[in-house]
């Protein structure tokens, strides 16, 4: 942090003045023109240095790419292209599964679609073309997918998760010919009941790259992650080590420093309850120690987390989404006290409580390049869309 706004930051809380942490967060619309917008996530398509969005709307049954118009224009509503019709989607997410140098996008689908589809990208992403990956068709509610080379054999392999009677978290393996959609082979790797979130990295230190999930429901629940063993076959369910939260119903979970000991930390929101966040105490990623943090009263239930330096002080906070946020706050961030394991940190209001009902992923962007982080993120029951709050800090 810059020694100047440290000095003003001191010389507000000093004098008494309002204080810029408690200033009001501006919200932008990036896109309102359909219904249930459904995460958020992020890529640069195109190479111009700038985030670039992709969002499925359940309700609208549409899935829409939004292009970064740079930070002049960045408060408008950006431009965006429809790639692709089908049902109750609920992610979307970028990856050039062809290999040919132009981002494709991968949506998973619930309901009754079931599905997994590729909207593949033409070279100016101005046309895109649907195909639903045959193996998993109507085979599960599908909820969250994640890039990653798994094999190493044709190219982006992809980490698919579903919810519900039968779900399972598994590995679509990429064949030579990556659009031909019928020879994709799926892997199950683990039983699961309700996965929210899932990030590929390497959680052991071992130099590849593991899967960290969540997953909220039956007996399978809690933050898990699935150990990438190149010694074994990979095709076979892989090792699985529990981290925590198996008594509760955990939702979107976040990567980050929280106690600044050099340590990546995983935080995440419980229905109904407090943040949780689980301290790092070994580089194997065997040990960890669970702290809560309460949300306080006043606003939704927890859904969607970020760890995130939001004031600029040095020092990481947490943001957080909610749903059932009739009338209360419905994106919020926690600034950590003194003492970080502490349960009751300082709330403060992003997006008020007159309008959004059921917020969801975060993302932390510095969106308008003025120094500080901005929050991305959807709301599905108001119809607020795709939106993102300006960070009041700079």
């Amino acid at each position: 942090m810059a020694h100047s706004m440290r000095v003003l930051l001191a010389s507000l809380f000093a004098i008494g003045m309002p204080s810029v942490l408690n200033a009001e967060w501006v919200r932008h619309t990036i896109d309102k023109s359909s219904r249930g917008a459904d995460g958020v996530r992020v890529a640069d398509i195109n190479g111009d240095q700038l985030p670039d969005f992709v969002t499925g709307w359940e309700e609208g049954g549409l899935i829409r790419v939004y292009t970064n118009p740079g930070p002049q224009k960045v408060t408008d509503l950006w431009p965006a292209v429809t790639v692709g019709k089908v049902k109750s989607p609920e992610d979307a997410v970028f990856a050039d599964l062809d290999g040919d140098g132009h981002v494709d996008v991968i949506s998973s689908c619930e309901g009754k679609t079931r599905t997994v589809y590729v909207h593949w990208a033409s070279a100016d992403h101005s046309s895109w073309s649907t195909d639903a990956i045959s193996v998993l068709e109507g085979k599960s509610q599908w909820m969250f997918a994640a890039p990653l080379e798994i094999n190493h054999k044709h190219g982006v392999d992809l980490v698919v998760a579903a919810k519900g009677k039968g779900a399972e978290i598994g590995w679509l393996e990429s064949p030579p010919q990556s659009r031909n959609v019928s020879d994709w082979k799926w892997h199950p790797l683990a039983k699961v009941g309700w996965v929210m979130s899932i990030e590929t990295l390497d959680m052991d230190g071992d130099g590849d790259l593991d899967i960290l999930y969540s997953d909220r429901k039956t007996a399978t629940r809690g933050i898990h992650w699935l150990e990438y063993d190149p010694s074994t076959d990979l095709t076979q369910p892989w090792k699985r080590h529990t981290i925590g939260g198996t008594d509760r119903e955990v939702m979107f979970l976040s990567l980050g420093d929280l106690n600044h000991d050099g340590k990546q930390d995983i935080a995440a929101t419980v229905k109904g309850g407090p943040i949780i966040w689980f301290e790092r105490k070994d580089k194997t990623a065997h040990a960890w120690q669970m702290h809560e943090v309460n949300i306080p009263a006043g606003t939704g239930g927890g859904k969607g987390v970020a760890i995130a330096d939001v004031d600029l002080d040095g020092r990481n906070d947490l943001v957080f989404t909610c749903e059932s946020a009739e009338e209360k706050i419905g994106a919020g961030w926690l600034s950590a006290p003194q003492n970080v394991n502490d349960a009751n940190w300082t709330l403060h209001d992003i997006s008020g409580t007159k309008e959004g009902i059921k917020f969801d992923l975060i993302r932390m962007i510095d969106l308008d390049q003025d120094g500080d982080l901005d929050v991305i993120t959807c709301e599905e029951r108001d119809n607020l869309g795709v939106i993102w709050y300006e960070n009041p800090v700079r």
